[in-house]
């Protein structure tokens, strides 16, 4: 009797167990997923048509800090996306260069980064 109940109990555990290490699995492929299509794919902040918004870059501002702004202005999905994929972009000769842009909030990265990457200042 002790030893089935036993052997059930071991069952039970091992079942659980690797459940758990399942479950956990899943969630760390798919969080993976996630972040590979964020930087690598085409993200967007909102669905077109957006909204268009004026956007700063200042000289001193490091690419990271320009992620933070567009995040908080709404602009785009993730600062730590974006900026990944910023310098991604950049071993491409496309730097983030200091001026002023309007920028829409349906653009993908790759749209905002080409527009930042150009430099121009743009008229109010």
């Amino acid at each position: 009797m002790l030893k089935t109940v036993r052997t059930m109990l071991i069952i039970i555990l091992n079942i659980i167990f690797y459940g758990v290490v399942v479950f956990v699995g899943y969630h760390i492929c798919h969080t993976g997923y996630v972040f590979a299509y964020d930087v690598l794919g085409d993200t967007m902040a909102e669905l077109p048509p957006g909204q268009d918004k004026e956007f700063v870059v200042s000289p001193q501002d490091t690419d990271f800090q320009v992620a933070q702004h567009l995040e908080e202005q709404g602009l785009i999905k993730g600062r730590y996306t974006f900026y990944i994929r910023s310098k991604l972009e950049e071993r491409e000769h496309a730097s983030i260069q200091a001026g002023t842009f309007t920028l829409n909030s349906s653009m993908t990265y790759e749209e905002i980064i080409s527009e930042l990457s150009r430099g121009k200042i743009t008229s109010s």
